[in-house]
């Protein structure tokens, strides 16, 4: 009891740390994605993306990458009900459904990075080049986004992610394979295999930073009206208890 006591607290103290995060000004991007006179207005965008504009720029990425973590639908640690659907569907290996299931997942959360890869290798897997062009643009944009974040080599500067699935898209990209994983403070850091990794910059990776401290805040907002339990007496402090009621007995 004691350990989720202290764990809960732990969470709870998210909620006074900044909205710089890295070099990203989530405050900024909210200011931005809110106001219907900018540019960067969350429907618009969100619109613009659904109907497969491909003249969203590198800036409209990341308003819509990072101004996510500020709508309803994000809760990066559970899959709503379309999810899991579309997660039965890709198993089945059914390239039309998967593309339609995916398609549905997207007009509820269109910056699923997850979701559209697949959709993108389904379109290749069926042979439709244009498409697959469509979504490799998407796709492909949402990780440059990530990648601008940070380098990964430092707390300091990790890559800024709004889900921990988002680590591994950019694991696959450098076709790295996770050996070891740590929670520190709020990053997490991925160590990996050195066998078989091509160079990086010249060089092989040991181990990258990914900042997660969007998706934790999440999670502490989840716990906002949880009743926290009482801490375990010690063996004192339950003798006087059963003491004082007797008394008032």
């Amino acid at each position: 009891m004691r350990f989720t006591f202290g764990l809960i607290l732990l969470i709870f103290s998210f909620f006074a740390i900044s909205q710089q995060v890295g070099k990203i000004d989530f405050d900024q991007i909210k200011r931005n994605i809110n106001d219907k006179k900018s540019q960067y207005y969350y429907p618009t965008l969100v619109d613009r993306l659904l109907k497969d504009d491909s003249t969203l720029t590198y800036k409209d990425y990341k308003h819509l990458y990072y101004g996510s973590v500020f709508q309803d639908y994000y809760h990066p640690y559970g899959d709503s009900f379309s999810k899991k659907e579309f997660s039965e569907v890709y198993s089945t290996g059914n390239n039309q459904k998967i593309i339609e299931k995916g398609i549905l997942v997207l007009q509820e959360n269109p910056v699923d990075i997850e979701v559209t890869l697949k959709i993108l290798l389904a379109y290749l897997e069926e042979g439709d080049t244009a498409m697959a062009r469509v979504y490799g643009l998407k796709y492909y944009s949402f990780l440059d986004v990530i990648y601008a974040s940070g380098d990964g080599e430092s707390i300091e500067t990790a890559y800024v992610v709004i889900t921990v699935t988002d680590e591994y898209r950019i694991v696959g990209d450098l076709n790295l394979s996770v050996k070891e994983q740590y929670l520190i403070d709020d990053c997490d850091l991925l160590r990996f295999e050195k066998k078989g990794q091509r160079r990086v910059r010249g060089k092989k990776i040991k181990q990258l930073y990914f900042n997660v401290h969007m998706p934790l805040l999440s999670l502490s907002n989840s716990f906002k009206d949880v009743e926290l339990p009482e801490p375990d007496m010690d063996e004192e402090e339950e003798e006087e208890e059963e003491e004082e009621e007797e008394e008032e007995d």
